[in-house]
């Protein structure tokens, strides 16, 4: 039999010979790994060209993290007209995303804390290559289960880009994550804007939705080809005893930090918008008299107003000494698209879709602070995880209650309103987590030291 160990790194006693998902990948990611030690003058251009990798890495990583999700909305009414869909499903699919987010984030922190978070990530992006396949099956269970799949993958990412920035460009957190977070609405942006035309190219929406496991899988294997870069600080991350990481923090003892539920609400209710917009909004303006391929078209200048913001509001946030007021501003906006849609649906649509854009930017805003407010990689991993965790389960309230609310009284004026509500109370929030009275987050009695 041929090892796949590097020399001197076979069997310890002991050990047995059953590993699992995770330890196969680290041997898959080990091949090709350099043998014999670099020069000064090698390793510097290693370390820029491994950098210049990573984040290539999680560029590609995060705009595969909206795709799926975007390219459901404007799908919507086709795959209840072909997979004949009930009422309970359609309105189950925008919510499904946001239930598996809660449930599959805080495994990431743990994970990562095991195994390294660029490891995990690579896991993530497997099970995501996995669900986008799966989704492509022209059936209730194969869509339903392959969403399940690319929920988790998502789920996972979601958690592990903040602590992987924080990780890898720790003195570049609002560059790097701007970066990121442009991506995503990028992503978002491409997936609204050519969903209805793929799933007219490829047969139906099925079809559509399983195209999205190429550019998944183009990111897998990005990121595995990092793996050499990004080893020795997974395991230092991985093992805080091996270098100079930091002790672990359980989400348990998170939820006695109050900065930590501040953070969970800030991220929770502006998840329950971005969600209703990305699962409602092309049925709010189809069902108001627009095309469901100028519904598409609406959501994707949404995400392109987005996008250029989604890289500045986190620099400029990141130099701020106060955050709050760029989240008061960002929910005023933000309320005022809301209210124009309430006004004229389909005759402001376009102005409201800027509006909405510009507010979306409290995204990114919150994904900054989540760096910002961490502190160190391993706060930053227990802050993502448990903001992520709570903040998901909150905004899952929010897709289904706007469609019942929709469907039941005939009208989306109500669940708008709602809309305009929550808006607001995210920007008072954001707006207490952005303060610098706040400090970051590593209270004393919520930190553990390592198991040895």
């Amino acid at each position: 039999m041929i090892s796949l160990d590097r020399p001197g790194t076979g069997p310890k006693p002991g050990r047995t010979d059953a590993e699992g998902p995770l330890e196969q990948l680290h041997k898959i990611e080990r091949l090709g790994e350099p043998t014999r030690p670099a020069e000064p003058e090698e390793r510097q251009q290693q370390n820029l060209a491994g950098g210049a990798l990573i984040l290539a890495g999680i560029i590609v990583v995060a705009a595969n993290l909206r795709l799926g999700v975007s390219s459901t909305g404007p799908l919507l009414d086709q795959l209840r007209d072909r997979l004949h869909l009930g009422g309970a499903v359609v309105t189950l699919l925008p919510t499904l995303w946001v239930v598996i987010f809660a449930f599959a984030g805080p495994a990431g922190s743990s994970l990562a804390r095991r195994h390294g978070a660029g490891s995990v990530l690579a896991a993530s992006l497997a099970i995501l290559v996995a669900g986008s396949a799966v989704r492509g099956i022209p059936d209730i269970p194969g869509l339903l289960a392959g969403s399940v799949l690319a929920g988790i993958g998502i789920a996972l990412g979601n958690v592990l880009l903040p602590v992987v920035v924080r990780t890898y460009f720790p003195h570049r957190v609002g560059a790097v994550t701007g970066i990121y977070s442009t991506m995503i609405a990028l992503g978002s942006t491409v997936a609204a804007g050519i969903a209805v035309p793929l799933s007219d190219t490829l047969g139906g929406p099925s079809g559509g939705l399983e195209f999205w496991t190429v550019p998944a899988l183009a990111a897998l294997v990005l990121w595995t080809a990092s793996r050499t870069h990004r080893r020795d600080r997974d395991i230092r991350a991985a093992h805080p005893a091996h270098g100079p990481g930091q002790p672990h923090i359980p989400l348990a003892a998170a939820a006695r930090s109050k900065l930590a539920w501040a953070m969970a609400f800030a991220f929770g209710l502006q998840s329950m918008v971005g969600y209703v917009v990305m699962g409602w909004l092309p049925t709010v303006l189809h069902e108001s008299g627009m095309s469901q391929a100028g519904a598409g078209t609406v959501l994707s200048l949404m995400f392109a107003v987005n996008a250029p913001l989604s890289f500045v509001v986190p620099l400029t946030a990141a130099r701020l000494r106060s955050q709050r007021p760029l989240a008061l501003a960002l929910g005023a906006v933000f309320a005022l698209g809301f209210v124009t849609l309430m006004v004229a649906p389909v005759t402001l649509a376009y102005v409201a879709a800027v509006l909405i854009g510009i507010g979306m930017a409290a995204f990114p805003l919150v994904l900054t602070m989540i760096g910002l407010r961490g502190g160190t990689p391993t706060g930053t991993a227990a802050l993502s995880a448990f903001s992520q965790s709570a903040g998901y389960l909150i905004a899952a309230f929010g897709p289904i209650m706007f469609g019942l609310l929709g469907h039941a009284l005939h009208s989306w004026t109500v669940p708008l309103g709602i809309m305009v509500v929550v808006v607001l109370a995210q920007a008072v929030v954001a707006g207490y987590v952005g303060s610098p009275e706040r400090g970051t987050f590593a209270p004393a009695d919520s930190i553990t030291e390592p198991a040895n």
